[in-house]
């Protein structure tokens, strides 16, 4: 298949996730709530937006700073972005100091150069995809154009990756730069697979007053099974050494890929054993997210975690209130 013929696939996969949110099936203009009935806390504040069949998270940091990891699909309404914006503006943010796009996948970047284009950007963390493969891409070549043309300092996601401030730390888990991984595929020009597209998602390890983050994008099995490796070798202690990582028992896990089968294995659970877990997923979507199966292996391997929804739970906000920690939802699911 020449390069041409994948480019106008690509095109048409836009297309269709712009007439599957039409129809509702990915859970865009009608699953998308107005602004937020969750009131605005500024001082440190975890948010899962509520963007339908998609990912999109805004940290407001304690030093004030701003990160948002992902941005929803562009749907044909620009709901998402709006909701985003007017998420976002009741935290007064002008600046985005972090912005992360995990992978290049429309349901994750689909809003990006809306945001770029409304908000003053500090620095950006992008996956890495060999210039031959960027036909394959058209949406995300889309956003390295807007990228160029603004001057914004960007990073390559991957491991050794890192974000330090006061009372908190960012530490990327993956991709890694190995034979055996996909990241390598596609920074050394292989066709890559969706899994590939996947797996190139940093899983993302955060701490913020002792409370501990995982967020995952889509990375798959196999990138969980490199974090387990990771571990085992000593490569994070190696890397990360002036810096504390304890992987487990997590307070929060952002299930990766909206929950599908094909992420979140039990090996992973029972490394991390989470004490609450949130999924971004669309409301009666099409693609049966989140599966049973994980739904199962969350309740047969993690006894005492709850599980929290954007389609039942609407936009899901953790915020720190004195010593501590607590949730609210837009929905009272």
């Amino acid at each position: 298949m020449n390069f041409k013929r994948q480019r106008i696939i690509s095109k048409l996969i836009i297309v269709f996730y712009i007439c599957l949110s039409i129809f509702g099936l990915v859970g865009c203009k009608d699953a998308v709530p107005p602004i937020a009935k969750i009131p605005v806390h500024s001082d440190f504040s975890v948010n899962f937006l509520d963007v339908g069949q998609g990912d999109c998270i805004f940290i407001r940091l304690p030093d004030g700073k701003n990160m948002l990891i992902d941005c929803g699909v562009n749907d044909m309404y620009q709901e998402n972005s709006k909701y985003i914006k007017s998420y976002l503006g009741q935290y007064g943010v002008r600046k985005i100091d972090y912005f992360v796009l995990t992978h290049p996948d429309v349901d994750h970047i689909g809003n990006a150069v809306d945001i770029i284009n409304t908000f003053s950007i500090g620095k950006m963390f992008i996956p890495k995809i060999h210039q031959k493969l960027m036909q394959n891409f058209a949406l995300f070549e889309d956003v390295l154009s807007v990228i160029q043309q603004k001057q914004i300092e960007f990073e390559y996601s991957m491991l050794t990756t890192k974000i330090v401030g006061d009372d908190y730390h960012f530490v990327f888990l993956s991709p890694q730069n190995d034979s055996r991984s996909s990241y390598d595929k596609i920074t050394q020009n292989y066709i890559p697979t969706s899994g590939d597209i996947n797996n190139l998602s940093p899983i993302i390890y955060f701490n913020c007053f002792d409370k501990r983050f995982i967020f995952t994008g889509d990375a798959e099995k196999q990138e969980e099974m490199y974090v387990i490796d990771n571990i085992r070798t000593g490569i994070y202690k190696h890397y990360y050494s002036d810096l504390e990582i304890k992987l487990t028992n997590i307070d929060y896990l952002k299930l990766s890929h909206h929950g599908s089968n094909d992420a979140t294995c039990k090996e992973f659970l029972l490394l991390l054993n989470p004490k609450n877990a949130i999924i971004s997923v669309g409301n009666d979507n099409y693609y049966g997210h989140p599966s049973s199966d994980t739904l199962i292996r969350i309740q047969e391997n993690c006894l005492d975690c709850n599980i929290y929804r954007t389609d039942q739970h609407g936009t899901i906000c953790i915020y720190k209130v004195g010593q501590t920690f607590e949730i609210q939802t837009a929905k009272n699911n």
